[in-house]
């Protein structure tokens, strides 16, 4: 049942979102402030929405529901219960609704903020934080899910899926997979959050930026008023990185701090970026 609650709240979420694209939309362009807050209040809904989604999945992670596949996926019974919840982003599919949850976070952030000096760009930020949260929503909704079931036909065969098939009847395995050994390191609680982090609050210039561009704003306003966002993204990306260096020298042990693996280097491109988009806004 809590599953299917998960599921369902995420479902709801991605409606949400999409409700609030289309109404600051069709209120900017109809001049209506009145649809323009309500699309701004239906992004504030998004966050406790999808709070509740990861509460459901950290208790199903905690509580040892290997029945759900990506519970089964990333934890055991052997795994202490810190890495039981922070297997929550340890496989693809709470990474999605992971990465879900602190983008409404920071979307509600900056949505709390006085609008009075900067109303027009209201709307075209709602739009650009609205539609990312809108597409990992729709990640976790329509492709990789983080609530569905294992399911077993008469034949023997094994489905994943949130809803029964037909003839199909639950299957309850004792035990899961577990967490990847080189996952199963205090870095791990740490380090993801902290390049999630970085990624995210990115995402803030980039929709004031876009608003600018949209409402023809040439000067620096949209500059001044996300400086602290990009120093705080950088500094997020930053952190995860020198963990990343730390962790690699401790699990992987190629060659020092400098012997990465892929997922590092894909974090320390958009830093280096970064890095120049902090030096020319300061």
């Amino acid at each position: 049942m809590l599953a299917e609650i998960g599921y369902g709240i995420v479902a709801v979420a991605f409606l949400v979102a999409l409700y609030s694209v289309g109404a600051a939309i069709y209120g900017e362009r109809k001049k209506l402030p009145a649809v323009v807050e309500s699309a701004r209040r239906a992004m504030l809904l998004l966050w406790p929405l999808i709070t509740l989604a990861a509460l459901c999945l950290i208790v199903l992670l905690v509580t040892n529901h290997f029945e759900v596949s990506f519970v089964y996926a990333v934890t055991s019974l052997s795994m202490p219960t810190y890495l039981k919840i922070t297997a929550w982003w340890g496989g693809q599919a709470g990474s999605l609704l992971f990465w879900s949850w602190l983008m409404s976070a920071f979307a509600t952030l900056v949505t709390l903020r006085k609008w009075d000096r900067d109303r027009e760009f209201l709307p075209w930020v709602i739009v650009v934080t609205s539609i990312t949260t809108a597409f990992f929503l729709a990640l976790v909704v329509f492709y990789d899910n983080p609530f569905a079931r294992f399911w077993q036909t008469p034949d023997g065969t094994v489905i994943t899926s949130m809803f029964q098939p037909a003839n199909a009847t639950a299957m309850f395995p004792q035990d899961g997979q577990g967490l990847n050994p080189l996952l199963r390191h205090p870095g791990m609680i740490i380090h993801p959050p902290m390049l999630y982090l970085g990624f995210v609050s990115f995402v803030i210039p980039y929709a004031f930026a876009m608003a600018a561009l949209i409402t023809g704003r040439t000067d620096d306003r949209w500059i001044r008023l996300t400086r602290r966002w990009t120093l705080w993204a950088w500094l997020f990306l930053s952190f995860g990185l020198v963990l990343g260096s730390r962790w690699a020298y401790d699990v992987l042990g190629w060659g020092g701090f400098w012997g990465w693996d892929p997922v590092e280097i894909a974090a320390l491109m958009p830093w280096l970026t970064g890095t120049a988009f902090l030096h020319s806004v300061m």
